[in-house]
């Protein structure tokens, strides 16, 4: 599936593996939005993408304590992301479907 603002972003993503592991989606409460902009006024009024991500899913933790299936936030490219460990490496939306990012790249996980 190709990216899609507020459809296959790495929000999104991230939410809808959530749910599917737990059965809620930790993003139901989050304004819907379906352009760059609207994304980021939504992780600027959530104070960055790690204290967005923090408040929808509790305090993360070091990389190192990551498993597969935990939520992972990653730089790539100079941006910040969300992503999904996947053992030794993370997935995440890209242009033209997943994208697979080595876990060096993690700073922080949330444990799912």
């Amino acid at each position: 599936m190709p990216f899609a603002w507020g459809a296959n972003d790495c929000c999104s993503f991230a939410a809808a593996a959530v749910e599917c592991i737990t059965g809620a989606n930790p993003m139901s409460s989050v304004e819907a939005y379906d352009n760059p902009l609207a994304a980021a006024r939504l992780i600027d009024a959530g104070g960055g993408l790690h204290a967005l991500a923090s408040s929808l899913l509790g305090e993360s933790v070091l990389p190192l304590m990551a498993a597969v299936g935990d939520v992972v936030l990653l730089v790539n490219e100079g941006r910040e992301l969300l992503g999904l460990c996947n053992g030794t490496n993370a997935i995440a939306p890209g242009r033209d479907g997943l994208a697979v990012l080595d876990m060096s790249a993690a700073s922080a996980v949330w444990k799912i």
